[in-house]
């Protein structure tokens, strides 16, 4: 069997996230919500910086293309900013 390969935050474009750091995602993973495609892992407070780039730990948007057993088969996600909190632009229906 295959082992799949876990995808990654290539971009950040959240600028009010704190793990925005300089349009790369600094968190040390990151989580992607259940019926909507928001960054469970978005904050506004005080957070530490990780290095390298992130993976998404996990995707609860079990309708999205990119999801195989709650995790994420895209090759990388971009994060935009949407309402108040960062989202995957990636994310296909």
């Amino acid at each position: 069997m295959q082992q799949m390969t876990e995808a990654r935050v290539l971009t950040c474009l959240a600028e009010d996230c704190s793990y925005n750091c300089r349009d790369e995602c600094c968190a040390p993973s990151i989580e992607v919500g259940a019926d909507h495609p928001a960054c469970d892992t978005f904050t506004t407070g005080a957070v530490d910086e990780a290095e390298g780039v992130p993976p998404i730990r996990e995707c609860m948007v079990s309708h999205c293309h990119f999801n195989e057993a709650m995790s994420c088969s895209a090759s990388g996600v971009t994060m935009i900013s949407h309402s108040g909190h960062a989202d995957c632009a990636t994310y296909r229906p």
